[in-house]
């Protein structure tokens, strides 16, 4: 029988109360960790920022592992209720462990609104749920959960609230999640989780019963190529944000959409093959890319 999923912060030796640069810390090596593609808190942003930024991350991090625990989804949707609850009552001076304690600072020092937050807790609620998407617009709402708010964020820690700066964020984050779907399709599919939209499947004349047959592999190549060129007019639409970011956020942003679209090449040329290799950008890949954002050349 499958375990319970654990709290978003553990009740024993980590809930008693934690200084606050012990609590950054705890957050600054969940984010130095558990990356995707490119590190959450680069060195291009200030110290302040990149703090703030971890503890987001690190806060998403852990709802985002308890919503994948493998354990029933009725024990998820407890557990991510408790972590909106012990969320909740940090904004109100009583935060429990490092994760919510740096949060909560976060939050009061940059005057971050609540709402992304919860945001993000809904969309793992869905993963709790094991949720599929009947149409590609289904997917898309769910990213609007999952990771625009990650972006908003980040706007946020820089005082842009210039509402073209928001929409071209959320194409690129949009983007980004996409990106990782696509990535992770294998491993995703070896743990009941599918992020192809169903019209799509029945449009290549493919099921989710058979994705992982060898008969498909030239149906989901195609349907591969599909996605990722649609994925790719996201962060195509996305670009207007370098235009309208200062310069430190401007390089983060331009490697981190040169590393997505890294990644969609190498889905694309893998094909259905993306199954038994997750494809991932190594040492050398990731120092061109930042040395190309340095340069302001976009990859």
């Amino acid at each position: 029988m499958p375990a319970s999923p654990a709290p978003a912060e553990p009740t024993t030796a980590e809930a008693e109360p934690v200084s606050l640069h012990q609590a950054y810390r705890v957050c600054e090596d969940i984010a130095r960790t558990h990356y995707e593609n490119f590190p959450v808190a680069s060195r291009f942003f200030p110290a302040d920022r990149r703090s703030a930024l971890a503890a987001i991350y690190a806060f998403a991090r852990q709802a985002d592992d308890v919503a994948d625990a493998p354990a029933p989804s009725a024990d998820r949707l407890r557990a991510l209720d408790a972590i909106e609850g012990a969320f909740l009552r940090s904004l109100d001076g009583e935060p429990r462990g490092p994760v919510l304690t740096a949060l909560a600072d976060a939050i009061e020092r940059h005057r971050l609104a609540t709402e992304p937050f919860l945001d993000l807790l809904g969309a793992f609620r869905l993963d709790a749920r094991d949720s599929t998407f009947p149409a590609w617009d289904d997917l898309l709402g769910y990213c609007r959960g999952s990771a625009n708010p990650v972006g908003r964020l980040v706007l946020a820690l820089h005082g842009i609230e210039d509402p073209e700066a928001i929409r071209a964020s959320d194409a690129v984050c949009t983007a980004l999640q996409l990106t990782n779907f696509w990535q992770d399709l294998g491993p995703d599919l070896r743990r009941g989780r599918l992020f192809l939209p169903l019209e799509d499947l029945e449009r290549f004349g493919l099921s989710a019963r058979d994705l992982t047959n060898p008969s498909s592999r030239p149906a989901l190549t195609k349907l591969l190529a599909h996605e990722v060129r649609a994925t790719r007019d996201l962060f195509e639409r996305g670009i207007p944000i370098l235009e309208r970011t200062p310069m430190l956020l401007r390089i983060h942003l331009r490697a981190t959409i040169a590393g997505g679209r890294a990644i969609l090449r190498a889905v694309e040329h893998l094909g259905w093959r993306v199954l038994e290799r997750r494809p991932r950008l190594n040492g050398p890949a990731r120092f061109g890319i930042a040395i190309r954002a340095l340069a302001g050349i976009d990859g």
